[in-house]
């Protein structure tokens, strides 16, 4: 377990569904602050329902999903976005006169 001073986001069994399908089943993720993290994994893995889950947009989710201090389980998207939780999906908001490196320091640290 990370020291609380230092961690910035931390998943314990997080579950998420569409309708009834059951999609995330138990999830655990620390992040500390300053580490850039990387989801990987095949189509229908679930990378993209994690993020939409850590910000309120899926259906129904369970578990713990703690933001600087904050749990958010139950919190709606736009108070969970001011926490400093951004998404941007796909290929929408990337500026391609910038390197890559150039996009991901764009949003201001928090």
């Amino acid at each position: 377990m990370a020291n609380s001073a230092t961690e910035y986001l931390r998943i314990t069994d997080l579950h998420a569904f569409y309708g009834e399908s059951h999609i995330l089943h138990g999830v655990d993720l620390t992040v500390n602050r300053g580490e850039v993290v990387t989801l990987l994994g095949r189509n229908g893995a679930g990378r993209t329902t994690t993020l939409k889950a850590i910000l309120g947009l899926v259906g129904r989710r369970s578990g713990s999903i703690v933001i600087n201090g904050v749990e958010t389980v139950n919190m709606p998207p736009h108070a969970i976005a001011q926490l400093g939780i951004g998404y941007c999906p796909e290929e929408r908001g990337i500026f391609a006169s910038l390197s890559c490196e150039e996009n991901l320091l764009l949003p201001p640290p928090v």
